[in-house]
């Protein structure tokens, strides 16, 4: 890992997801209900349903407006393990296991903490799965995720202020003044192993706070060339990199940037 990464006291970040995409298995609801029993600890209290994540297969050739090649699928459900304090989530599919990280009390546990949890929840979940016979895990893809807030009232008070924070932004004509505002960005990623995805929006929150909310998603392909940690540090690299080179100076003083 790279120790040379910008490093900040008091980001803005809200979530952050690391997760492994791989080949179906035949996994039904009492099986991912075994797993929660007998692998996962007791602090794991809430169980929910949700629907299930379409299959993602991220590919170096421009996609056109479409990041990716999406696979749907019946409708198997996720199951969404949620630890007591409310902050940490590990969610499961018969092609998924994600596990994320929500703020709530403490503080932004840092990207090596993360992985570090992921890779004892998934070392549970690898061996449930040969306890169960599941068959073997054959991983494809690779998935970053951190989410971003900015509520309306910290760096901005209107639109106006939104370049002093991404001093790339650029109004389309000085005669009219904007009040909203949407973005979507992708980039690939080192040796095409991967594409970054930016999506920028000006929206209120489920509490009807007005934020600017800044999705970076860097995923890519597992071809046998590569591990799932190296695809992760590639993604958390030029996730942190880019959302340093498009917020300004100022903005990374308000986040207590120390690196």
């Amino acid at each position: 890992m790279r120790d040379d990464l910008p490093k900040y006291d008091a980001p803005p970040v809200v979530e952050t997801v690391l997760g492994v995409q791989f080949a179906r298995l035949p996994l039904s609801a009492a099986h991912v209900g075994w797993f929660w029993k007998n692998y996962l600890t007791g602090e794991w209290t809430t169980v929910r349903t949700v629907q299930r994540l379409e299959d993602i297969f991220e590919r170096p050739e421009r996609s056109w407006g479409r990041p990716s090649i999406r696979l749907s699928t019946a409708q198997e459900s996720r199951l969404q393990f949620i630890r007591a304090d409310n902050e940490r989530m590990v969610q499961v599919q018969d092609s998924r296991f994600i596990y994320n990280w929500r703020r709530g009390e403490g503080a932004y546990p840092s990207y090596e903490k993360l992985l570090s949890e992921f890779q004892q929840h998934f070392s549970q979940f690898q061996t449930f799965v040969e306890d169960a016979g599941l068959g073997s895990l054959d991983l494809n893809q690779w998935e970053v995720v951190y989410v971003n807030q900015l509520p309306r009232g910290d760096l901005w008070h209107d639109p106006s202020d939104w370049p002093d924070i991404f001093p790339g932004f650029s109004v389309p004509t000085k005669r009219l003044a904007f009040d909203t505002f949407s973005g979507v960005w992708s980039h690939l990623l080192d040796d095409h192993r991967g594409r970054l995805h930016i999506e920028c929006r000006h929206s209120k929150t489920t509490e009807e706070v007005e934020v600017i909310r800044l999705q970076l998603t860097a995923r890519g392909p597992l071809d046998g060339h590569h591990t799932a940690e190296q695809g992760f540090e590639l993604g958390h690299q030029a996730i942190v990199l880019s959302f340093t080179d498009m917020t300004s100076a100022a903005a990374h003083k308000h986040w207590k940037r120390t690196r």
